[in-house]
């Protein structure tokens, strides 16, 4: 009998009403490969792209047809063991036949390296804190710094990698951090933040802090950003750096991939639901909260009361075209689309089930059994939808 639970019950496509699921394919990236997929709603695999890096993250694709892919930086630090499972670092560009057309890096660089439309990457990236800093810091498992005792904090960066001269640069032009690169924006977690409404939740090691693991911009030019081991949703003057509006718990745990979807304000978070408050059992939603703190859509698995939608970490959710949302249960690498009543009408399960011993150095594999993450995986960060037209090259 089949001892993997994962493939025992089903990899690939899962369920499709043809008549109510958006016209489309879905892009996502296995956090066990150097790969990214394109596939249609019949489960089928449409396209490949072979990367040289193991996913640091997702994939996406950009409005000219391009894949932007956030690989893992091969010379970044060991800051600390949980750092090896969601460092990214490289930041590229490739055409449709895996050519790289440009690339960026920062070995600091983790969870969200997202790239804009403009060209532009917001991004999130580490650095260590002084003592002083770090003794502001409140919450977290006591005596769970990193080695040496250092605490490291978010810093957000907005960068211009590369001209518009150089649009059509070869593979070579790469550039490293900041430098070469232009610098046009940049926000520091231990400046802003209110340490104590801000503060780690006492199940979390305090080695990383606030552990930011999405950034978006809002239609005010503002940024939205989402704090993990804080569980806050918050907005950050693109201006003055002040945080300008907070959303916490008990309303979101752990959520992730917090951005805006209307003109007026609404916000799409994949809420994970780890350590909700008043809750024995958890589970997961997608939810769309207005400025206002009100949740005006939810959905969770009402057929099992919420047992069947749960991924403790990662995640996304996505609003598509036809009002149906896109949903990434990503520990498990089930992606599914649900229409906004709330009715299932794509179920997938990522296919590609394996370990990380084929894109890890054994060094990272040693931190990786340290916290239990070695194990077969067909896990994904985020998962995307995009409609036909925006992959014209895609042959049919």
């Amino acid at each position: 009998m089949e001892q993997q639970t994962f493939r025992r019950r089903g990899l690939g496509l899962q369920g499709l009403d043809e008549h109510r699921v958006s016209p489309g394919y879905v892009l996502y990236s296995p956090l066990t490969s150097n790969t990214a997929h394109l596939v249609s709603t019949t489960g089928k695999e449409v396209h490949r792209w072979t990367l040289p890096y193991r996913a640091g993250r997702h994939a996406r694709i950009l409005p000219d047809g391009s894949l932007a892919y956030n690989g893992v930086h091969p010379d970044a630090p060991r800051l600390f063991p949980m750092w090896a499972k969601y460092r990214g670092g490289v930041m590229m560009q490739l055409d449709a036949n895996s050519n790289i057309l440009r690339q960026y890096s920062d070995p600091y660089a983790h969870h969200d390296q997202n790239h804009l439309d403009d060209g532009t990457i917001l991004y999130t990236t580490v650095e260590p804190l002084s003592a002083a800093e770090a003794a502001r810091v409140q919450g977290g498992i006591p005596g769970s710094e990193a080695p040496g005792g250092i605490i490291y904090a978010d810093c957000i960066k907005l960068v211009e990698p590369w001209s518009a001269s150089n649009t059509s640069s070869s593979a070579d032009f790469e550039r490293e951090g900041t430098g070469g690169a232009k610098l046009l924006w940049s926000w520091r977690a231990i400046d802003h933040l209110d340490s104590e409404a801000f503060a780690a939740h006492s199940h979390y090691p305090r080695e990383h802090w606030p552990l930011i693991n999405s950034v978006a911009f809002d239609s005010d030019g503002n940024i939205i950003a989402s704090s993990r081991n804080a569980s806050s949703v918050f907005v950050i003057s693109r201006q003055t750096g002040e945080v300008l509006w907070h959303l916490s718990s008990p309303m979101v745990a752990q959520q992730h991939c917090a951005h805006e979807i209307t003109s007026s304000g609404d916000i799409l978070i994949l809420d994970n639901g780890v350590f909700r408050p008043g809750v024995s059992v958890p589970f997961s939603r997608a939810i769309i909260v207005s400025r206002e703190k009100e949740v005006k859509w939810e959905y969770k698995d009402a057929s099992t009361g919420g047992l069947g939608f749960f991924t403790p970490f990662m995640g996304s959710g996505q609003k598509l075209g036809n009002g149906n949302v896109l949903i990434c249960e990503a520990a498990t690498g089930r992606i599914f689309e649900v229409t906004e009543g709330g009715c299932l009408v794509w179920e997938f399960v990522v296919p590609q089930l394996q370990d990380y011993k084929r894109v890890m150095a054994a060094e990272e594999l040693e931190e990786m059994e340290r916290i239990g993450f070695s194990n077969q995986s067909n896990a994904v960060f985020r998962a995307y939808k995009y409609a036909p037209e925006a992959v014209p090259w895609l042959k049919r």
